[in-house]
């Protein structure tokens, strides 16, 4: 049996070959999948998983597609999305049981709506909570990482694995998830509270995020931020403001987004990114790194 043949077997959603992943990220960039796939179920993510050992072929993980660049050449290999059918959310006590496909501002929301305190910070963040978890998304001082009370995943042998919190490190936009396999579920642990004022909190945050972002595609904070300093606010003082590569621009209300202002390539964005390093290193010594995670070929 050839890939595809097993492929149409494992999956009821199917695939698609050659899908752009320009459909699929946020910066509205990147060129083609060789395989994209739609799994219905936690099972048929297991299948994948050893179906890839066996080929021997790459895989890559895709929520949102926020945060990520993908180059024009596109990715080789495997592309699982992790979509609607890990979209959902139970609560247990304090607690929210939540699929790693749940996108964070419907998480909040829905902690908010059931009176449950600690999600605040996560309205408006793009992106879903596997994604969320791997980097320790946060927002307005607060983080994902300290809510965690288990992570289930797919391990590279195809079997589910729950981790407790002492088996997970979470640092400043990073955990040491990543590698370990697919998130597919998340227990968060959270606070009694007043739901009222926390839909009015959650509404804040979200207008806030609305005041301060540019609403251009974008992949969210291109650069880490360095102690004590904003990446923002360094690319700005280093007259990064408005910088652009082909259609790729550095946002006037945002310096650390860099916004696709129609038809711009992975290229344009990449290059753009090293720019606006180079910038800031010149004018403070300081190396920034990406937030944003590269990948895919070279056209």
């Amino acid at each position: 049996m050839n890939l595809e043949q097993e492929l149409s077997r494992i999956l009821r959603g199917g695939y698609k070959k050659d899908e752009p992943m320009s459909l699929h990220t946020s910066w509205r960039v990147g060129g083609p999948a060789d395989y994209y796939l739609y799994p219905a179920d936690r099972e048929e993510l297991k299948e994948i998983v050893r179906l890839q050992r066996r080929a021997g072929l790459p895989l890559f993980v895709l929520g949102n597609g926020t945060n990520l660049l993908v180059r024009d050449g596109g990715i080789r290999g495997l592309v699982v999305h992790i979509g609607e059918p890990f979209n959902y959310i139970r609560r247990e006590g304090v607690m929210l049981r939540a699929g790693a496909g749940t996108p964070l501002t419907l998480l909040a929301q829905r902690a908010a709506e059931e009176g449950l305190r600690g999600l605040g910070f996560a309205a408006g963040i793009p992106g879903s909570l596997g994604g969320a978890l791997v980097m320790n998304a946060g927002a307005f001082g607060g983080y994902i990482g300290p809510l965690v009370a288990e992570v289930v995943i797919i391990s590279p042998e195809g079997e589910e694995v729950r981790l407790a919190p002492e088996d997970i490190v979470f640092g400043y936009r990073q955990s040491n998830l990543s590698g370990r396999g697919i998130i597919v579920e998340a227990l968060l642990k959270l606070k009694e509270g007043d739901a009222e004022a926390l839909k009015e909190e959650v509404a804040c945050y979200q207008a806030e995020r609305r005041r301060r972002h540019p609403t251009q595609p974008s992949a969210g904070s291109v650069f880490r931020n360095p102690p004590g300093n904003p990446a923002g606010r360094l690319v700005e003082a280093a007259g990064g403001k408005g910088l652009s590569i082909g259609a790729a621009r550095v946002s006037e209300k945002h310096a650390n987004f860099i916004v696709n202002m129609g038809g711009a390539s992975a290229r344009d964005i990449e290059a753009l990114i090293e720019l606006v390093r180079q910038r800031v290193k010149e004018k403070f010594g300081v190396e920034l790194e990406t937030e944003v995670r590269i990948v895919g070929e070279e056209r």
